[in-house]
């Protein structure tokens, strides 16, 4: 539940899902882009990102401008399911 946030704290996006490949390593993040209407959701790649302490939360920083973020193309993000890991899976 981490905002995306430019380096000057404008916020771009809400942090919904952390994407990983098959091999279980981290591709990006998936955000819904701040505003969009209807809401519209990117894969960030993690070039870049560093953490930024907000009160008692913790924020993901960007080097991307909003217009970046914007440029970036369009994923499917599944909000309201989380996804499995392997001990969730195991039998």
């Amino acid at each position: 539940d981490a905002d995306l946030v430019a380096a000057d704290g404008t916020d771009l996006g809400d942090v919904e899902q952390v994407r990983r490949g098959l091999d279980g390593e981290i591709e990006g993040l998936g955000v819904e882009i701040e505003n969009s209407d209807p809401d519209r959701f990117v894969l960030v790649p993690l070039d870049g990102l560093t953490t930024r302490p907000n009160g008692d939360d913790i924020d993901v920083q960007s080097t991307m401008t909003a217009q970046q973020l914007a440029a970036l193309p369009d994923v499917t993000v599944d909000v309201g399911t989380p996804t499995p890991t392997p001990e969730s899976t195991a039998s």
